[in-house]
């Protein structure tokens, strides 16, 4: 879905109103907006404008006019996440801190195992035993820190004693369906701290014991309770919505810091009844739809958890209700295992697939095998499973089926070559260029049909697209393109180019020698200059895979400007160098990934003394508060 997704323009409106009281804003929102279940509708939303000049007459009808106000106001509340089980706690684990499935277990294995101060991990349960009621108030009492001898860790128990005193002395600990629900557990419960005090834990084993023992404390305080305003200001008949949400009473919510509301935060700008508000301005904001994100080990680990939501026979979905693909104790291995087979690079915090596992795919779908590739095999797995428990079908029975099923798998695998296995393999338009034959895509190659003549489709990690080895065949040359990977696993962009031989070969952009080990001259002729060198004021044109003055190639280079067409895996397109050297600075961009943290970033490049630099985004001020604006009329 990445690779075939194309960005759509789309507008938002946001209204700037002014009343007795202060200033505030609203979205521009449709009234009789109904999100569809089709794929195509997936970026709708109400608040989103598909047509530009719709927008800009929006823009200019509601400008400058009055604006009338009604507002409703309802309590919410919202009751605190239940206890950790594995899975749960390598999804946290994994957003807040950057922490591996596999490291989360390793340090969750460490406290239980070493320090004895967190219950069994491997559980998929989220509650606690019936009877546990004792044990709990017990170890509330050890988190109080009283009573637990020499040696522990005073400075992470005070984090926590006082919430654990007002547990216990609001008698908060009582039966509870929610938390403890004998129907809810198996072989093991929820992970909670045991009777055992902490002592000598690094900071990462701190920081997950953190976790557990907050949600432990939260899940026995009561509901936080909030008042949510949804405020529609109409302007010549065009809605505006303004939302705000005060937190009234934190609940569990001050476990984690939150005793009440940081200032104005969420309050809005108070409207007399029947007041008409002004329409200072009404901000018109251009963007684009994304595509969907990549997979996080979070996110990945969610959806092996809920993999039998996808299973469309009612018999399987209930076999794989509450299982899902791997067990908790499994899923940290299935993810290391496909990193470390080269299916999956971790790339920061995004989990992306690598051109073996597309490779993969093709040959599964290729030999008809694609139950390797649903989810459905482990639901009908656990539906047989089940009944092997009520006596229903016979183990014997079951490992026949599989040993037949491996014997299919086997038999689909031996009867086709790597060049016969059958796709969505097509025929280039470009003749080959060794002699002038066809060339077919196979499995692995871009194959010649009458010679020897044969581009692999999988180079450094990088699998071709058609497109790109039709450009290759015609222009000898294509790049740069990004992608590439050492062995080392560190991404690389480079230019492919055929050489005399007709084999593709890397090409970096260094300035080719002559025969006197002397660097080449390049004959820019027929070059449209992007601009003035900001070193020295002669011309700057394309030249590989860099821009470069013209004075900064050959033999007698006098300068050395020169700028890359890839930064940090950003392509630099020649509209953006001659902005850059014409104002600069280039537009904001927005596909930079640090080599430090393999994050993306957005920034502008800029020209700093003639080397070309980053500039970053300066976060929008934020909104003047009522108060201000009050004491600028009392000034008055």
């Amino acid at each position: 879905k990445i690779r075939r997704f194309k960005p759509r323009p789309y507008w938002e409106l946001e209204g700037v109103f002014s009343c007795a009281a202060g200033e505030y804003r609203g979205k521009w929102f449709d009234e009789n907006f109904a999100k569809g279940k089709g794929e195509e509708d997936e970026h709708l939303r109400a608040d989103r404008l598909w047509d530009e000049a719709r927008a800009k007459a929006l823009q200019g009808k509601c400008t400058s006019k009055p604006g009338l106000v009604t507002e409703e106001a309802k309590p919410s509340s919202q009751l605190s996440p239940l206890l950790y089980d594995l899975t749960s706690l390598q999804r946290e684990a994994n957003s807040r801190f950057g922490f591996s499935a596999k490291a989360t277990l390793g340090l969750a294995q460490a406290l239980y195992e070493k320090h004895k101060v967190l219950t069994y991990p491997r559980t998929d349960a989220r509650a606690l035993p019936e009877d546990y009621l004792g044990t709990v108030k017990d170890t509330l009492k050890m988190l109080t820190g009283e009573g637990v001898g020499k040696g522990h860790d005073e400075s992470l128990l005070s984090r926590f004693s006082p919430f654990a005193h007002q547990i216990l002395a609001r008698n908060w600990v009582i039966p509870n369906k929610r938390i403890f629900n004998n129907a809810k557990i198996s072989d093991h419960f929820a992970i909670i701290p045991t009777l055992q005090a902490p002592k000598h834990l690094s900071e990462p084993e701190q920081k997950l014991y953190d976790m557990v023992v907050k949600r432990f404390l939260a899940v026995f305080y009561p509901a936080a309770e909030f008042m949510v305003t949804t405020r529609i200001t109409r302007v010549e008949g065009e809605p505006f919505k303004t939302e705000g949400k005060v937190l009234v009473n934190p609940g569990w919510l001050a476990v984690y810091g939150r005793e009440g509301q940081a200032g104005d935060e969420g309050n809005l700008v108070a409207v007399s009844p029947k007041e008409t508000v002004h329409t200072d301005e009404v901000v018109l904001n251009a963007t684009e739809t994304r595509p969907p994100a990549r997979y996080s080990e979070a996110t990945l680990l969610s959806a092996m958890e809920g993999a039998g939501k996808m299973v469309d026979d009612e018999e399987l979905k209930a076999a794989m209700a509450g299982r899902g693909l791997g067990t908790p104790a499994t899923r940290a291995q299935i993810i290391e295992n496909l990193i470390g087979e080269q299916y999956l690079h971790r790339e920061g915090r995004e989990l992306q697939p690598t051109a073996k596992a597309f490779s993969l795919m093709t040959l599964l779908n290729g030999l008809g095998i694609r139950e390797l590739t649903a989810p459905e095999l482990t639901g009908e797995w656990e539906w047989k499973l089940a009944r092997m428990e009520r006596g229903e079908m016979s183990r014997e029975a079951f490992m026949l089926e599989i040993a037949a099923m491996t014997q299919h798998i086997v038999d689909r695998a031996k009867s086709y070559d790597s060049d016969t296995i059958p796709g969505d393999f097509g025929e280039l338009e470009t003749p080959c260029p060794k002699c002038g034959g066809k060339i077919k895509e196979t499995y692995k190659k871009f194959q010649c049909q009458a010679c020897d003549f044969a581009l692999w489709k999988i180079v450094a990690g990088r699998q071709y697209e058609a497109s790109e080895i039709e450009v290759l065949l015609t222009e000898r040359k294509i790049g740069p393109l990004t992608g590439f990977r050492n062995k080392m696993g560190r991404s690389f962009a480079a230019s492919i180019r055929l050489n005399d031989d007709l084999q593709p070969e890397f090409d970096f952009g260094q300035d080719k020698a002559g025969e006197d080990g002397e660097a080449e001259e390049v004959d820019f002729s027929g070059q449209e200059a992007l601009g003035q060198c900001p070193k020295c004021a002669a011309k700057v044109y394309d030249n590989g895979n860099n821009y470069v003055c013209e004075k900064a190639v050959g033999a007698s280079k006098t300068c050395d400007f020169r700028s890359g067409k890839i930064i940090l895996q950003q392509p630099i397109d020649a509209a953006q160098m001659k902005k850059l050297l014409a104002d600069g600075k280039t537009d904001l961009l927005k596909e930079f990934v640090s080599n430090r943290t393999r994050r993306k970033f957005s920034a502008y490049l800029v020209n700093q003394n003639g080397k070309v630099g980053f500039e970053f985004e300066k976060k929008a001020p934020a909104a003047k508060k009522p108060a201000a604006k009050k004491k600028a009329d009392a000034a008055e």
